[in-house]
């Protein structure tokens, strides 16, 4: 039991994470040929089927969706995560994942500052759901000339 409530909120987590990510960038869509772009595009484009898939602990397809907009360290992670639902029954997976809204309807987000060294960047967001701001900050990497996220599934 103790393992089942430690894999439970590591999925939590993993899940909070993805929505912090989501809430991060969702409001311009982009393109990854730029930092801010590539953060633009997985929150406009990526986040709710990465996140949706994740929650229902089909850790393969989460990592096909992440493809696009991480880097090869980060899909890798997100594989090696499955462990965590391995032996857990459908039900017990929505229960460690809970009944909340993945994806809320209510969020925006807004791309702050941009700080851009060779193949790294970071780009801060504030994200807004429900009337309150979150600060937070996407480290990306250049992976064969496109800006990924990187970091994020550490």
């Amino acid at each position: 039991m103790t393992f089942k409530l430690r894999t439970a909120r590591r999925a939590t987590v993993v899940t909070a994470g993805a929505f912090a990510l989501l809430l991060a960038a969702a409001a311009c869509g982009g393109s990854s040929d730029t930092p801010e772009g590539a953060v633009e595009n997985f929150l406009d484009n990526g986040i709710e089927d990465f996140a949706n898939s994740f929650a229902s602990g089909d850790v393969d397809k989460a990592a096909t969706d992440a493809e696009e907009y991480f880097c090869a360290e980060d899909i890798t992670a997100i594989k090696d995560m499955g462990a965590m639902f391995e032996g857990m029954s459908e039900d017990e997976i929505k229960e460690a994942m809970g009944d909340e809204e993945i994806v809320p309807e209510d969020w925006s987000y807004e791309i702050g500052e941009v700080t851009e060294e060779g193949d790294t960047a970071s780009v801060a967001v504030t994200m807004t759901e429900n009337g309150e701001d979150t600060e937070e900050t996407f480290d990306l990497v250049k992976e064969d000339d496109v800006w990924k996220i990187c970091g994020f599934m550490a």
